[in-house]
């Protein structure tokens, strides 16, 4: 059993992304794909959860800052679920929940903290603060970097610049923010931008769900439809099998890994 926290205090680096595409699937395969995970999602504007609703490896549930009992809330939530993830929105809930995380001496209730950033200095800045608000409230808690959006065509380290530094020497020898993280702390995972996360939400499941799709009915009406000469319907069960295709790459080339570097982490 395991609980993750997943924090940033700028928006769209990938918070929601990593929770329900990463560590949800990470859990429910660590489990024995027999147990929901249960999802927590504190945010006052979004409720990217929501998205999920066709899931069968999720419960998930919505919590508002405003006007809630939130050193309370903490504590129900940490200390009565197993198989956690609790996902943090951006900006004054990040700094409402760092600060509930402190009142309540919580923070080590839960195995580690996952810190999304995308490329960007201020995305790098962020890090580093959230990286050092949380050695603070903890020196115990595991901490995972999910880069998010990585674009495979390009170098890593040149993309997420910023971050690494430029260590090749390519451009100004400039050192990289993550050398302000302690060596134990530098574990990394990277999420490649892919169709497959945004067909995921459309069906409203996740890419591992997704990626599960038995192929050969698709395969069987396939040739149904081309034998009847429906045009139409070929060409929609063509996308379909694309799609899936897709989402059992992302499987293989960054579920697998993410699963494999998180289970090292928290073990």
């Amino acid at each position: 059993m395991s609980k993750f926290i997943v924090l940033n205090t700028k928006g769209g680096v990938g918070k929601s992304t990593v929770s329900m595409q990463i560590l949800a699937p990470f859990l429910y395969w660590k489990n024995g794909q027999n147990e929901k995970v249960n999802l927590i999602e504190f945010d006052d504007e979004n409720s990217d959860s929501e998205t999920f609703s066709n899931s069968n490896i999720v419960e998930a549930k919505r919590y508002k800052i405003s006007g809630n009992d939130l050193d309370g809330t903490l504590i129900d939530i940490s200390l009565d679920n197993d198989n956690l993830i609790v996902d943090v929105g951006g900006n004054k809930t990040t700094t409402c929940i760092l600060k509930s995380l402190s009142n309540t001496e919580l923070t080590d209730t839960f195995d580690c903290v996952v810190i999304p950033l995308t490329d960007g200095e201020q995305d790098a800045i962020n890090t580093i603060k959230i990286y050092n608000q949380i050695r603070k409230l903890s020196t115990n808690i595991k901490v995972i970097f999910a880069l998010s959006r990585v674009d495979v065509g390009m170098d890593l380290e040149m993309q997420f610049l910023d971050f690494f530094g430029d260590k090749k020497g390519r451009i100004d020898d400039r050192a990289g923010y993550i050398e302000k993280i302690a060596d134990i702390d530098r574990n990394i995972i990277q999420i490649n931008n892919s169709e497959s996360i945004k067909a995921s939400r459309a069906f409203g499941i996740t890419v591992y769900e997704l990626s599960k799709t038995n192929l050969d009915d698709l395969k069987a009406k396939q040739k149904v439809a081309l034998k009847d000469k429906d045009m139409q319907k070929s060409k929609k069960i063509a996308y379909r099998i694309t799609l899936i295709n897709k989402a059992i790459e992302f499987k293989d080339d960054v579920l697998k890994k993410a699963f494999s570097a998180i289970d090292e982490v928290v073990a």
